[in-house]
């Protein structure tokens, strides 16, 4: 229960970050401000689906069971946060999410794949920086770098697409589905690096 109440609250927090850069016209602030979600999340000790898939090589079978706790955590704080946005002065918002959301499920599965594959890694770099950095400036550039960069790569955030979906009312059949591709593409992102260096005899990241 404490992992999964952690996981709602790192779901709002990611609605924060997303909420920041959907008001903002420049792209470049609005990916810097987003990364509020993320430094709100690892500094108070929350949980984030896209971060915690980076220990599943170092860990137990069992871990999935965390993951999922976090996941389904996730989902809880971004859609019950989109949807309770939708009725404040946020509602300004959902014209410009609506576009957004079209962008993303005009895309091809196959393409929204390796996005997402590729927004894994980005976070992987993110946590495994905040991880193991010991200066503070620096271990906080290392967090908010790479998601800078996955925003404005286009790149794809799970966790995120749960809120814009929300925000934006546009969950069907296939809006699930992409969810689906992009949560298993982040999961394969995430695990690449601390799999490469579990391969190389280097463990760079646990749980404990």
């Amino acid at each position: 229960m404490k992992t999964f109440i952690k996981a709602i609250m790192g779901g709002v927090a990611i609605s924060s970050g997303g909420t920041i850069y959907l008001t903002l016209e420049n792209h470049i602030v609005g990916a810097l401000l987003f990364s509020i979600g993320l430094f709100t999340i690892y500094t108070f000790g929350l949980n984030l689906y896209t971060g915690k898939v980076c220990y599943i090589v170092n860990e137990e079978l069992s871990f999935f069971k965390t993951i999922l706790a976090v996941y389904f955590g996730n989902m809880v704080g971004t859609v019950g946060t989109g949807y309770l946005f939708r009725q404040t002065k946020l509602a300004k918002l959902v014209e410009h999410t609506v576009e957004i959301v079209d962008l993303k499920l005009s895309d091809t599965l196959f393409s929204t794949f390796i996005m997402a594959i590729m927004c894994g890694i980005m976070m992987s770099i993110a946590v495994i920086g905040f991880q193991t950095i010991k200066d503070g400036v620096e271990k906080n550039i290392a967090l908010i770098f790479p998601i800078m960069v996955f925003i404005l790569s286009g790149y794809e955030h799970s966790i995120a697409d749960m809120f814009y979906f929300s925000m934006a009312d546009a969950w069907s059949a296939k809006a699930v589905l992409y969810i689906a591709v992009i949560s298993l593409g982040n999961l394969v992102g995430g695990c690449l690096i601390p799999l490469s260096a579990k391969i190389l005899d280097k463990e760079v990241l646990t749980s404990h």
